[in-house]
């Protein structure tokens, strides 16, 4: 919101995104461990944090690109058998999110320098860290992640809708209904049935849900389902790419999950299709 959202401003942060998540699964020489690319990435994150959020336009492609070597590196390292460290780490995540979302950009510089350099001592104290080979993992179609990709673009819209929509814009008043519903929605994914076909159906209903609650004006359930609806199905994305056993393929999916279908997403709302 920073930028207003305006394409033309943030297309080097895509560009650079895409850029770093295509560099992240190449051998880098010697370097060749993830949790070593990750702390280049943060090292670049905590000195660009600095200045945030006044960054012109090659600064932002820089920032795109360290936030893009992350995302498909972060995946790669995680298992599924580190199901209680990805509960903890999103309910982090999305509660400290929400609480600071209305917060004005030009007042979260200390935030964004405390936040990376919390997160830089973290990774380097994971150094020898090497993640665990799974027996059971495999390379999987493109047509699979589809649905993946569906997701995050109605997400995408619809979240972006909302930031621009006076009432209904429920961060504001709703914040801390927003979080326990959150931590709803972790709970949700983490003990649901295993069953694939059972999870997708539980998402479409889900965001049906969101979507109907908004055009109805329902501010108030709308603050209980969406976010519910964002961690249940963030959670299903995550345990499906950890289960991608090639970095290169998994940083593929992540340029068309992570930034073409939210870049689509973002275009729709921009566009007022919806609002």
């Amino acid at each position: 919101t920073h930028y207003h959202s305006d394409l033309h401003l943030l297309l080097p942060l895509f560009l650079g995104g895409v850029a770093g998540t295509i560099i992240s699964g190449q051998p880098w020489g010697k370097l060749t461990e993830p949790i070593h690319k990750i702390i280049i990435a943060l090292s670049l994150q905590l000195v660009l944090s600095f200045s945030y959020p006044d960054y012109f336009p090659v600064v932002l492609g820089i920032l795109g690109l360290a936030v893009g070597m992350m995302a498909p590196l972060s995946i790669y390292l995680f298992r599924r058998s580190q199901q209680k460290e990805l509960f903890f780490a999103l309910a982090i995540a999305y509660g400290v999110g929400t609480y600071g979302f209305t917060s004005y950009a030009e007042n979260r510089d200390t935030f964004a320098v405390i936040a990376t350099l919390i997160t830089l001592i973290s990774a380097a104290m994971l150094w020898d860290y090497r993640p665990m080979k799974q027996e059971n993992s495999q390379d999987y179609n493109f047509f699979l992640f589809i649905p993946l990709m569906v997701w995050i673009l109605l997400d995408s819209n619809l979240f972006e809708t909302l930031s621009r929509h006076e009432s209904m814009n429920i961060w504001s008043k709703y914040t801390y209904t927003i979080m326990f519903s959150h931590f709803a929605g972790l709970i949700l994914a983490f003990f649901s049935p295993n069953s694939q076909r059972f999870k997708q159906v539980a998402i479409l209903g889900m965001f049906v849900g969101s979507y109907a609650l908004f055009f109805l004006g329902m501010p108030e359930l709308l603050a209980i389902v969406y976010p519910i609806t964002i961690s249940y199905y963030n959670v299903i994305v995550f345990s499906i790419l950890t289960k991608e056993a090639n970095l290169q393929t998994l940083s593929l999916m992540m340029i068309f999950i992570g930034w073409i279908a939210s870049g689509f997403g973002l275009a729709i709302a921009l566009s007022k299709v919806l609002y």
